[in-house]
């Protein structure tokens, strides 16, 4: 079978999306071209253009079997738990994705879909460095009035809201999602010593972890490509939309890769005042450095296991987990 190579997720044929299309809006719709849509690493993503000129994004996740050779955090529901995190924010309805049909049934195809509506604006990378200092401070402002909104929502549990394991510990959830990689480490022919060193670890800091006792709503992919803005008629930027919730869950917020302690670029630093300002600032709490150093080596081992599966290098993330690992250690 393939091996899914870096930014190119297995492709469904032109053959099943004409059927999705007929599926979607009736038998005597037509599709005029399908366009694939760059960046992802999951999902088949197309912008579909209808013979009417109709526009719009079509989403098809993993087939069962694509996902279980993947890592261990691969799932073929990914589209399902989207829908279900969407549902969960539903204060933020305006920013998030509107889907306008799917089949979770598998009706046409042996995978989950979706059609969305095509996110208005551009990515926020492609704005970002053409704004000036004021706009560009203003857009960050507001990805951090958005985040905090989405981690004001409470859950009952520790987990993905749909299509997955829940826990009532967060400690056992990343227990749970350690003992995925070390099992990824495994059969990707990593070193699977250090996989089991990241398990061991965070076991033995459960209880920091424990601390953490209000499931909050995460993104967990919240990265700039997936935060769109559009320039208003006064020239101003405004928040548009976020996209790609699939991987979404409650958690503890400080997982979801961003400042003020676990910030892996996401934010440049010249703007993380302003996102602060708009998250509404952090109150530190005893623990954090050690709970986002676990969050760090998790991180860095989900990029690693999707890089083994793809057969690209890993040596320069296991490096850095390495570093990330023995600095935890310190400790327990």
């Amino acid at each position: 079978m393939p091996v899914v190579g870096a930014n190119q997720p297995v492709s469904a044929t032109s053959d099943e999306i004409e059927a999705i299309v007929r599926r979607a809006f009736g038998s005597h719709a037509h599709l005029d071209h399908a366009e694939s849509v760059g960046g992802g690493q999951i999902n088949d993503v197309r912008m579909i253009t209808l013979a009417t000129g109709e526009r719009h994004i079509l989403r098809i996740a993993p087939s069962d079997a694509t996902a279980a050779r993947g890592p261990s955090w691969f799932t073929p529901h990914g589209l399902r738990r989207e829908q279900a995190v969407i549902a969960a924010a539903e204060s933020l309805g305006e920013f998030l994705p509107v889907t306008i049909a799917h089949d979770f049934d598998r009706a046409e195809i042996d995978r989950d879909w979706v059609i969305q509506e095509v996110m208005p604006g551009r990515p926020l990378p492609d704005l970002d460095a053409t704004l000036d200092e004021q706009a560009r401070a203003s857009s960050w402002e507001q990805v951090g009035e958005f985040t905090n909104r989405l981690h004001s929502t409470k859950g009952s549990y520790f987990g993905p809201p749909v299509c997955g394991p829940t826990f009532e510990r967060w400690s056992d959830l990343v227990a749970s999602d350690a003992a995925g990689l070390v099992r990824d480490a495994e059969r990707f022919s990593l070193p699977v010593s250090m996989f089991e060193q990241l398990a061991n670890l965070s076991g033995r800091l459960a209880p920091v972890l424990d601390e953490v006792t209000t499931p909050r709503l995460t993104h967990s992919d919240l990265s700039p490509s997936h935060v769109f803005v559009e320039i208003d008629d006064a020239g101003r930027p405004v928040l548009s939309g976020v996209i790609d919730l699939e991987f979404g869950r409650f958690a503890d917020p400080l997982s979801e890769h961003l400042p003020p302690k676990f910030d892996r670029g996401n934010v440049p630093k010249p703007m993380r005042s302003t996102f602060l300002r708009g998250y509404g600032g952090h109150v530190p709490a005893s623990g954090d450095d050690v709970r986002t150093s676990i969050y760090l080596a998790i991180g860095l081992s989900w990029v690693a296991t999707l890089l083994a599966y793809q057969r690209c290098s890993t040596q320069p993330l296991l490096t850095q987990l390495r570093a990330v690992t023995e600095r935890l250690g310190e400790h327990v």
